[in-house]
């Protein structure tokens, strides 16, 4: 049976076959009466009431009621002589013959309905037994999983104290040369090392995991942090005879970071590097700088990285999906240093040309604003140094507002406070600023729709206001984002308070000279 003219369908295209349906049962059911009418006769409704019946399973009621009409007037104009005389035996007659046919294209409706409900419910059992089937076997693939990662984890463990246990009998026998005792203790050190690492590692995944990673942020100059990284891993590499190649670009700006951080960072990429590199291989580091921000580039002459696999080698617990890069470590440096580059603004991308090809891991990160003469000299010129400027601070947090209030006041400012864009826009009316300092977050027209709306105003009412992002999104969409709306520059809490000065001086276009 078809199920595109159903009978909880009012109407439509689908309904045409039921209707043709419809009139072919009731010619059918003409044709045969008339041939076994000498059989049939006086009674010869019967095979009417069976097209009745045919057209209502198939089509619907409204089928069936057409059947119901032409099976009325084929049998009063055929089969039920005269016509032409009406008497109430031929009103009785017809009433009942409709009356009748309605009956059985209304059972036959509510029959086909019922079908239809039953057919829907049998689809949303079906539907409900995938469902949990398919939870189920999310939640035995994620108990692997954690049995996995236990198992991994053990073995990760295990493998440095087993070392440091062996290593540690043979000392209190006290019978090693010097040269072996040299070596054993190299080898404590060094398993000691790999499990607070681990611990480290865990720890750190623990803190991502809370919110709780903080970052003592101050201008940091890359190359120091990556040669100090490099140096850390440089017996691991010596240990496989691999090769790595430091190219540091010189004059790149320095970016705004937590240095253990950024070493961090460096050193799990490059020990990803060494880990999946074979023996007499090459890692390089590139230290640049481009359009988007400073670069630090990991290459590597390794595995590669499967394009299965390569959308989640940043995923926690990842240990390569199966591919060639399974199995090593507990899948945590790679996602740690995900996160240590989203704190610090910038982003990280994975690329390789497939298995046997190595990989390539990018690193960018916003630069920092340059620090000015009067950036320089802030702690020694005081006051002097925004003498006279008239900046607006917006920032629903009383302290914030407080805080950016006491720093530029310091430094010779008059600051004017607004807890929202409505205020900001008010301040605006009633006097121009010269820069205008905002958080992201406000209550009702956040941020972003507070500049759009001062940037829509003409220039001698404060469309031109200097204003500068000074909020807690620091990733480099964020940051593209408050650009893109209308901000000049974007810098990220927490900030010090020679960055926030050197801002504001450079915004509002005032230099040590300027005020000499």
């Amino acid at each position: 049976m078809s199920e595109t003219s159903g009978g909880d369908e009012a109407s439509g295209p689908g309904r045409a076959p039921g209707y043709a349906v419809a009139a072919g049962a009731v010619v059918g059911a003409a044709l045969l009466t008339w041939a076994l009418w000498p059989l049939i006769q006086p009674s010869g409704t019967p095979l009417f009431f069976a097209a009745v019946a045919i057209s209502s399973w198939y089509g619907g009621l409204g089928p069936g009621l057409l059947a119901t009409a032409l099976a009325a007037v084929v049998t009063e104009r055929f089969f039920v002589p005269p016509l032409h005389v009406f008497t109430p035996a031929t009103a009785v007659r017809g009433v009942s013959f409709v009356v009748v046919a309605l009956l059985v294209a209304s059972l036959y409706e509510r029959a086909r309905r019922a079908q239809a409900r039953a057919e829907a419910l049998a689809r949303s059992r079906e539907a409900l037994l995938g469902a949990e089937k398919a939870a189920r076997e999310a939640a035995e693939t994620a108990s692997r999983g954690k049995d996995e990662f236990l198992a991994t984890l053990s073995h990760e463990l295990r493998t440095p104290l087993n070392a440091l246990v062996g290593w540690t009998w043979w000392l209190r026998r006290g019978d090693l040369d010097a040269e072996r005792r040299t070596r054993a203790l190299e080898t404590i050190d060094r398993n000691v090392k790999a499990v607070a690492q681990r611990i480290e590692d865990l720890l750190d995944v623990s803190r991502i995991i809370t919110g709780k990673i903080r970052l003592s942020v101050r201008t940091v100059e890359l190359a120091p942090v990556i040669e100090a990284a490099v140096a850390a891993v440089q017996p691991a590499a010596a240990a496989k005879s691999i090769d790595i190649d430091l190219t540091l670009q010189p004059a790149v700006p320095p970016v705004r970071g937590d240095t253990d951080r950024l070493q961090q960072l460096v050193w799990n990429l490059l020990s990803n590097a060494i880990k999946f590199t074979p023996d007499k291989g090459r890692v390089s580091v590139r230290l640049d700088q481009g359009a988007g921000g400073v670069r630090i580039v990991v290459r590597d002459t390794g595995q590669g990285i499967s394009p299965g696999v390569l959308p989640y080698v940043f995923d926690r617990f990842a240990q390569g999906g199966g591919g060639p890069r399974a199995g090593a470590g507990l899948g945590l440096g790679l996602a740690i240093a995900r996160h240590v580059v989203e704190l610090h603004g910038g982003e990280v991308r994975a690329e390789s040309e497939g298995e046997g090809h190595g990989a390539t891991f990018t690193v960018t990160l916003p630069r920092a604003v340059p620090d000015t003469p009067a950036a320089e000299s802030a702690g020694a010129v005081g006051a002097a140094i925004l003498q006279g400027l008239r900046i607006l601070v917006v920032d629903d947090e009383p302290s914030a507002r407080e805080w950016c209030q006491l720093t530029l006041g310091h430094y010779g400012a008059r600051v004017i406070a607004a807890a929202s864009a409505r205020e900001a826009l008010a301040a605006l009316r009633r006097e121009a600023a010269d820069v205008l300092v905002s958080d992201l977050r406000l209550p009702g027209d956040d941020g972003y729709d507070l500049i759009r709306r001062v940037r829509g105003l003409d220039a001698e009412r404060g469309g031109r206001t200097p204003a500068v992002a000074l909020t807690g999104y620091p990733r480099v969409e964020d940051r593209n984002r408050a650009l893109d709306a209308g901000y000049d520059a974007h810098v990220p809490k927490p900030v010090a308070v020679t960055e926030l000065v050197s801002v504001v001086t450079l915004l509002a276009g005032r230099t040590a000279e300027d005020r000499a």
